[in-house]
């Protein structure tokens, strides 16, 4: 997999859950997208909005980006 989008089918993210996912990583990650799929990272992830912990896996910068997406700013 080479793009936050293959990862996000490949772990049968929902909807939702799926565009929150990819926008989150090409906020965070965007000129990382192939380097972040091909090592895993991009997975972890996935794992993480899958489980509904993005939050908490999330550091300060992270929680921010989640934060505005969400409209908690």
């Amino acid at each position: 997999m080479t793009t936050y989008k293959e990862v996000a089918e490949h772990m049968k993210l929902d909807g939702t859950t799926k565009a929150r996912f990819i926008k989150y990583m090409t906020t965070r990650w965007e000129k990382e997208e192939k380097l972040q799929c091909e090592t895993g990272y991009a997975t972890e992830w996935a794992e993480r909005f899958k489980g509904g912990c993005e939050y908490s896996a999330s550091d300060y910068f992270g929680q921010g980006i989640l934060n505005e997406m969400d409209g908690k700013k």
